[in-house]
């Protein structure tokens, strides 16, 4: 197959591309992730002028099709410096099939990018570890530390699996549903389809003033609109809403990509906390995106999710539902600076100790040190 690298800039980015890139990301099963597709980049460009104006996307095209092969998005800082797009993405990772990432290492050398900061690229992906090769071979020195990690769950043996491999949860829920039966009517409703998840995304953002979390700013709540306007438009949106006597009460903003279900981001109504209402949203989420194509009548491509993706970021629930924690490394990279290279680890140990002084004075200004929770867990992301 023939293909060229290219370094593109945000309005360099065509519908083909776009699709491709979407595409790309889709196909690859369980490595699969909403934050690493056209559908999210386009969303945070559209309503950070700034960001925008700064973004950089390294790519490898295939030349019969111009659609990308790998992908690499980046923002670039000045002076031949670059580093992950989005400051407060809470992932990052090249999005790439192919075997060899040398020629996408080379277009980084090639369009100047000398001193390279990735944040948080998943170790269980193999293209990282391809990407870390290419790096080093194209003249990099490269220094990876472990930051964080991810919050999985395996699926692959389906609802009933994951059920009963997490049967004290299931039997809290039930126990919250009987008493939220006592409480009055409820229901649980679901978004999928284009047409609907602007009605469904209204009663999501209009629950996050009534929670711990507050109002989401004018440009998240648009740029957040538009990532689940293109991904229902995909068939990734998966879009929850628990109300009691038709108020929402309680909301779950999930994805469906590739192999896997990636949970984004929740709010439930304080009024509502001590009833539980966020671990039984939370609960039907993953019994309806676990089980909506277990009939076995949808194509190979609409086959359940085989992993349960929670993001970063550790709380009592996330703890309770994802018992896999691979680690998430931050890549610094440098060329054709040699006192920079070699005092990379000293780097490192800087900004992860700055990293930790600052969540520690976060913590401190909202009056806790760790997470906002329900009984038995609950979510602040």
């Amino acid at each position: 197959m023939s293909a060229h690298a290219r370094f593109l800039r945000a309005a360099e980015l065509d519908s083909t591309f776009a699709d491709g890139w979407d595409a790309l990301a889709a196909s690859r099963g369980e490595l699969a992730d909403c934050f690493d597709t056209h559908a999210w980049a386009s969303g945070v460009l559209a309503h950070n002028p700034g960001t925008a104006e700064r973004a950089r996307v390294a790519a490898v095209v295939d030349d019969t099709t111009g659609q990308p092969l790998s992908v690499l998005a980046l923002e670039h800082l000045g002076g031949g410096r670059y580093t992950t797009l989005a400051e407060d993405r809470p992932r990052s990772r090249v999005t790439s099939t192919q075997p060899d990432l040398t020629q996408l290492a080379e277009q980084l050398a090639e369009a100047g990018v000398r001193d390279l900061r990735l944040r948080r690229l998943p170790s269980r992906d193999p293209a990282t570890h391809r990407l870390l090769r290419a790096l080093r071979a194209a003249g990099y020195r490269v220094h990876a530390r472990e930051r964080s990690h991810d919050m999985l769950a395996d699926a692959r043996d389906g609802w009933e699996g994951h059920r009963a491999r997490f049967r004290s949860f299931h039997t809290h829920c039930g126990r919250v549903a009987r008493k939220i039966a006592k409480h009055g009517p409820h229901s649980f409703d679901v978004y999928t389809e284009p047409e609907r998840v602007d009605e469904g995304f209204e009663a999501y953002a209009d629950l996050f003033p009534r929670s711990w979390k507050g109002p989401l700013p004018p440009a998240t709540r648009a740029e957040r609109h538009d990532l689940v306007r293109r991904a229902a438009e995909r068939g990734w949106a998966r879009l929850y809403v628990l109300r009691l006597d038709g108020r929402p009460a309680a909301t779950y903003l999930w994805f469906r990509v590739g192999s896997v279900a990636l949970w984004h981001s929740t709010a439930y109504d304080e009024e509502f906390a001590a009833l539980g209402v966020g671990n039984l949203a939370m609960w039907r989420a993953h019994e309806h995106i676990l089980t909506e194509h277990a009939d076995g009548g949808a194509t190979e491509g609409d086959a359940p999710p085989t992993l349960v993706d929670l993001l970063p970021t550790t709380t009592t629930q996330k703890l309770r539902l994802a018992p896999e924690h691979p680690p998430l490394l931050d890549v610094e990279a440098v060329r054709g600076r040699p006192l920079v290279a070699a005092a990379l680890p000293v780097r490192a140990l800087a900004r992860t100790a700055q990293a930790a002084a600052v969540g520690r004075l976060r913590a401190r200004a909202r009056g806790r040190t760790t997470a906002h929770t329900e009984t038995p867990g609950g979510t602040t992301a």
